[in-house]
């Protein structure tokens, strides 16, 4: 099977969710919905407090070129607009503003699919949100499409059960993707713990489209690692995939694209994977983007305990949240809630650090072929520009070096503060 160089093998815990059908979360009773939830400029509101909405209601609007329309999630009445953030109760009655009926797509051209996709408020789900419409308009030629399958983090199985059960959806959206691109090839990268995804998306992949299936390994939902492994393509330092050739989209984003162009309907709901040994029962969930977390904890049967940390995303590349308040938005690839400490000894709790050891698991882990130990001992001594030379940015912010590090170095942290200066 193919791989990258580097990465690490952490528990992956999916055994907890990836063999139960996804779930639809009860309708939220309120929803808050931020105009940021995207790379760029938040949205501009375009509702007034007390306005009626229905469920795909656009509330705000793209600002700039690189952002992204918000729309309602729910039915009901616009209660508040503070702090870029939209509040709606609902009237329970769930009414939609899009017909959710079938297209005819046939003689859709490549720039009004992307119009399409565009007014969707369609962004990168796998974490990222980067607009996507603005991702498949690169400003060079590219000549292939790759679907990220690979789901890499431990405990997330959403893109591993939306391609068992809607695997002809997803193919029909990268179709798409490739028509918007103007592309014939196209590759499905999936890691080798998804089997019986590769099977299930194997009855609907037309000419052109090969499934290639992946060594186990973190982090190999990368971008960079994915384009290196199927295409032995490497991108530059400091570049994007397209000056490569390739443009690369994951499960849920696709999945996304195909509701719009065939249904017409918004980006407002998501499944997302919630689980951690603090909760009862471990749930892949679609949810409304804007619930509360609290609000779905009773859909996990609630908490064993109280969570020690409770982490949007997967747990190497996820934040760590304050409170149970926080609304799920439209990056939210996963809610993890944890006890005692597995991962929190390596994420997001400050233990006492040790000298570095030189010992170099850091560089063997590193998919990006960067000294992590050299780069974080210069932002250590405020020598930006030594960490510059030793090309911090191209660091992809996988925990790799900090999950491998036996000095416990808080190697992540100190690189992201490298990175902002």
């Amino acid at each position: 099977m193919k791989t990258f160089r580097g990465g690490i093998h952490p528990p992956t815990f999916k055994h907890l969710t990836q063999n139960k059908p996804i779930k639809t979360a009860s309708l939220p009773s309120r929803v808050i919905i931020p105009l940021n939830q995207h790379t760029g400029a938040p949205a501009r509101p375009v509702v007034n407090i007390g306005d009626k909405v229905r469920a795909g209601t656009k509330i705000g609007e793209a600002k700039g070129k690189i952002s992204a329309s918000v729309h309602s999630s729910i039915s009901g009445e616009v209660k508040d607009i503070k702090d870029l953030t939209i509040i709606i109760e609902s009237d329970g009655r769930d009414e939609k503003e899009f017909l959710n009926d079938v297209q005819d797509i046939n003689d859709l051209s490549p720039e009004e699919l992307k119009e399409i996709i565009a007014a969707a408020g369609i962004v990168g789900l796998g974490g990222a949100a980067f607009p996507t419409a603005l991702k498949l308009s690169p400003p060079q030629k590219v000549d292939c499409f790759i679907l990220n399958a690979a789901e890499c983090e431990p405990y997330l199985t959403a893109d591993h059960r939306l391609m068992l059960e809607k695997p002809e959806e997803i193919i029909k959206g990268m179709e798409l993707v490739m028509k918007a691109l103007g592309v014939k090839k196209g590759y499905i990268g999936i890691e080798d713990n998804k089997r019986d995804a590769a099977k299930r998306m194997s009855h609907f992949c037309p000419l052109g489209v090969e499934i290639e299936i992946l060594k186990t390994k973190y982090p190999q939902g990368g971008e960079r690692e994915l384009i290196e492994t199927i295409l032995n393509r490497k991108v530059p330092s400091g570049g994007l995939p397209y000056e490569v050739g390739v443009v690369v989209n994951n499960v849920a984003t696709v999945f996304a694209i195909y509701e719009a162009v065939y249904l017409r309907k918004p980006l407002y709901e998501r499944v997302i994977t919630f689980s951690g040994d603090a909760l009862r029962q471990a749930e892949d969930l679609k949810v409304r983007i804007g619930t509360p977390i609290k609000d779905l904890i009773k859909e996990c049967k609630g908490f064993k305990q109280e969570p020690e940390q409770v982490i949007m995303g997967g747990p190497m590349m996820g934040l760590a949240q304050q409170s149970l308040e926080v609304p799920v938005v439209k990056g939210s690839c996963g809610i993890l809630f944890l006890k005692a400490p597995q991962w929190a000894k390596r994420k997001n709790q400050l233990k006492k650090e040790n000298p570095c050891l030189r010992c170099g698991k850091c560089v063997e882990a590193c998919p990006v072929n960067l000294n992590p130990s050299l780069i974080s001992l210069a932002v250590e001594k405020k020598k930006w520009d030594a960490a510059k030379e030793l090309n911090i940015e191209d660091c992809i912010e996988c925990g790799a070096c900090e999950y491998i590090c036996p000095a416990e170095r808080r190697l992540m942290d100190m690189i992201k503060e490298g990175k902002e200066r």
